[in-house]
């Protein structure tokens, strides 16, 4: 079967979605080093249709041959490929079983439903979410000292209350992020980071998508509210709406997206504060909020650097492509702000002196790489360096948000007071009565 034909004849069967679809198809196909006389001839057609669109460039796999395939946006304009009816995903279902990985062509097994549905939530960062919503719970001072009616509306911290906190983040997180795989298919199709996701995959459709993210939305809303505390809550809608809404839709259009991102990761400690009876007023919250909103850059500038070329052609404006300079600038500057930041928590009551200590070594760690990978990008054209600094600089925030919140925890004001006053008020005592019953003694 040969798919060397004109542009008209093979067109007639497609539309501008199934097109995108076989694109990113063959392009994944070929990245993992899949052989055929039928991947040939696809690609042939290909490039007979797209021209000057697809262009060779060098592989990774060896003996291979990868593409690179045009926007999305390339096929949605095009009238003539965006008008015909959807046949040609049939033609290609042989092709799609090998990257697929069906019985027939290959030993490994489809993830079950469950697992496919679970990948929509994307437990890596669903569990940093939660984590750090519970290092902030764990963080927030005691309550216990506050009177009256100001006592008595306080929720009471307990494990109940942090296992529903714990459960509605987790879903709530897992909505948002359904959402968002829901929106974007075809363009994170054309991403090396995204492309094994369940929808684009075709293990789950947008639909089944939608269905997961309202099913764990409610039900993560249900947990906080009803386990946890209205604000609480509230907290998780105003993310889902910040995440799956306002956040994805501005992937596309503005490199402002990465601060609304960074927002959406600062909400998380809030909630955390919130349900251990803290006031929102209080600016250790929002310092603890500053501190995930400060982390989001230099983390996220780092992870986008690398890859800023598929960014590009997928069509999402990043800093990382459109400024490089700008994104390293940014990186360093929220570096610098986190030192300030857990500065302010031992300033507003919230650890005790030796934080400030403790989290100053990391933050400069920290530091040290976010100016690294701020030097290598000041020219106009940075090289390797800039990516191998983005890599280590990536890396090294892995590991400085958890150290950080777990020093706070360490540090938490007043976690250590009295934990030896009562072995030394028994020696006070003792002494007392033996010197009482010497003076005694002599008279």
């Amino acid at each position: 079967m040969s798919f060397s034909t004109s542009r008209n004849r093979l067109c007639a069967y497609c539309n501008a979605g199934d097109f995108a679809r076989v694109a990113t198809g063959m392009r994944r196909m070929l990245h993992t080093g899949v052989k055929s006389s039928m991947s040939r001839s696809i690609l042939g057609g290909l490039r007979g249709i797209l021209g000057s669109q697809i262009g060779p460039v060098e592989s990774r796999s060896l003996n291979t041959a990868a593409f690179v395939i045009p926007k999305a946006d390339f096929f949605q304009s095009n009238e003539e490929l965006s008008s015909r009816p959807k046949v040609l995903v049939r033609l290609f279902s042989h092709t799609s079983s090998l990257w697929h990985g069906s019985p027939s062509s290959s030993p490994g097994q489809p993830p079950s439903a469950f697992k496919a549905h679970l990948q929509l939530g994307k437990p890596k960062l669903t569990a940093l979410i939660v984590l750090s919503t519970m290092a902030t719970y764990a963080i927030t001072p005691d309550q216990s000292h506050a009177i009256g009616a100001a006592a008595a509306s306080l929720p009471v911290p307990s494990l109940w209350t942090l296992l529903f906190l714990t459960i509605g983040t987790a879903f709530t997180s897992a909505s948002a992020n359904a959402v968002n795989m829901a929106r974007e298919p075809v363009y994170d199709g054309m991403m090396s980071r995204t492309r094994s996701r369940p929808i684009v995959r075709g293990l789950v459709s947008p639909r089944q998508a939608i269905r997961f993210a309202i099913l764990t939305g409610i039900t993560g809303a249900a947990a906080l509210y009803f386990g946890v505390n209205t604000e609480t809550a509230a907290l998780a809608v105003i993310n889902i709406a910040l995440y799956a809404g306002l956040y994805t839709s501005m992937k596309r259009t503005s490199i402002m997206n990465t601060w609304v991102g960074a927002v959406v990761g600062a909400i998380p400690p809030l909630m955390g504060w919130s349900a251990a009876g803290g006031s929102l007023v209080d600016p250790g919250a929002w310092c603890l909020a500053g501190l995930l909103y400060a982390w989001q850059f230099p983390h996220f500038n780092a992870l986008s650097y690398p890859i800023r070329d598929e960014y590009k052609m997928a069509g999402y404006m990043m800093a990382a492509w459109v400024n490089p300079q700008l994104s390293a600038r940014v990186a360093l500057r929220y570096s610098v702000a986190i030192i300030p930041l857990c500065v302010g928590l031992w300033y507003y009551g919230v650890t005790d002196w030796m934080f400030v200590a403790d989290s100053t070594v990391v933050n400069a760690w920290l530091v040290a790489r976010a100016y690294k990978f701020w030097k290598e990008c000041r020219g106009t054209v940075a090289g390797k360096g800039a990516t191998a600094s983005a890599r280590r600089l990536f890396w090294v925030s892995i590991w400085q948000l958890p150290a950080v919140l777990v020093l706070a925890m360490i540090h938490k004001r007043g976690l250590w007071d009295g934990m030896f006053e009562d072995q030394y008020d028994d020696r006070i005592a003792s002494d007392t009565e033996e010197a009482i019953e010497e003076l005694y003694e002599t008279e």
